[in-house]
């Protein structure tokens, strides 16, 4: 099978993959969207390390065109979305409910399709049928495909403990912050967002978010909550940040670091909350999807599979009017 994978130099490109016969539990999927994330772009970018020769993309929607001879509930043609967390179930992070926290069926942590097992940007992808989730047919391919970003901001709410009421500021508007920025809307908590690119700030607010540029935020710090989605700004989000709140960290960069003002913290009962990766939350996130009208418009660019090269070249310009670009098979 030919996959899109990062080559040793951080580069795309195809690979041949070999295939092993579809074992009893699996299901097999021709892949009909899958996400470009800001986590290829930070492999891309230099700001996290990958492993090269694995296919990537982990946020996917397909049919199925082939079932293990044990699965059942599942059909051959359904609709479905694909959890790339996919967590061994045996080990004792697993067994204790924690699966987010798997230590691998390899001792090597939580297998996640597209970062260290091979993922969806390829015509096909395989998994076992638990991963697989039926896609209701009133959701579009476009919303489907941000059912995985919707899950890691569902984890961000639930672990942060975010609740209505609560007045929380996103640093940075990219397409992770915008998924966050609507279910926050609809949760009843309410934000503001920074963006430094102003036309990513007409996007937010054509969608009636409050955007604003960093430089134009409150002088007084007044949020309960800062949640940073580029992940090197912490100095900021503790000058935002009231007594008694949370910094939430959502976003990556492995060069940053932070001199940590200890006694600051303690003085204000500042918490720290790293969310890490969602516990088995899709199906919330499938529920989720279907009370955010506004959520498929964040899909702004398709490209076709075979046209990789001009969709990363896309999203490498930081251009206004590109929120979310998916490739297509």
């Amino acid at each position: 099978m030919k996959g899109l994978i990062f080559n040793a130099k951080r580069q795309p490109e195809w690979a041949e993959i070999n295939n092993s016969p579809l074992n009893e539990r699996q299901v097999e999927i021709k892949v009909v969207m899958s996400g470009i994330c800001g986590t290829d772009l930070a492999v891309l970018r230099g700001k996290e390390d990958a492993p090269s020769g694995i296919i990537r993309g982990h946020e996917a929607v397909g049919t199925i065109i082939a079932l293990g001879s044990s699965v059942s509930g599942l059909y051959i043609v359904q609709r479905v979305v694909i959890d790339p967390n996919q967590y061994c179930g045996d080990c004792p992070a697993c067994r204790s409910g924690a699966t987010h926290l798997c230590q691998g069926a390899d001792g090597h942590g939580l297998a996640i399709a597209g970062v260290n097992r091979h993922g969806t940007f390829a015509a096909r992808f395989r998994c076992d049928a638990r991963f697989v989730y039926p896609l209701s047919d009133t959701l579009s391919w476009e919303a489907g495909v941000l059912i995985e970003p919707l899950a890691c901001v569902w984890n961000v709410v639930h672990r942060a403990g975010l609740i209505a009421g609560e007045q929380v500021l996103l640093l940075g508007s990219g397409p992770m912050s915008l998924v966050a920025q609507l279910l926050l809307r609809q949760l009843g908590i309410a934000t503001l967002a920074t963006e430094c690119n102003a036309g990513r700030r007409d996007v937010a607010r054509r969608l009636g978010l409050a955007c604003c540029a960093p430089e134009a935020l409150p002088a007084e710090p007044t949020f309960s909550a800062v949640i940073d989605t580029v992940g090197n700004q912490l100095e900021l989000a503790s000058r935002q940040l009231r007594r008694g709140g949370r910094i939430v960290l959502f976003g990556f960069d492995d060069g940053y670091r932070y001199a940590f003002p200890a006694k600051q913290f303690l003085v204000n009962a500042w918490s720290i909350i790293g969310c890490g990766e969602y516990n088995q939350d899709f199906n919330q996130a499938i529920s989720l999807a279907q009370s955010l009208p506004d959520l498929s418009s964040l899909v702004t660019h398709k490209f076709n599979l075979d046209d990789y090269a001009h969709a990363f070249e896309l999203l490498s310009q930081n251009s206004h009017d590109c929120i979310k670009v998916v490739l297509v098979s």
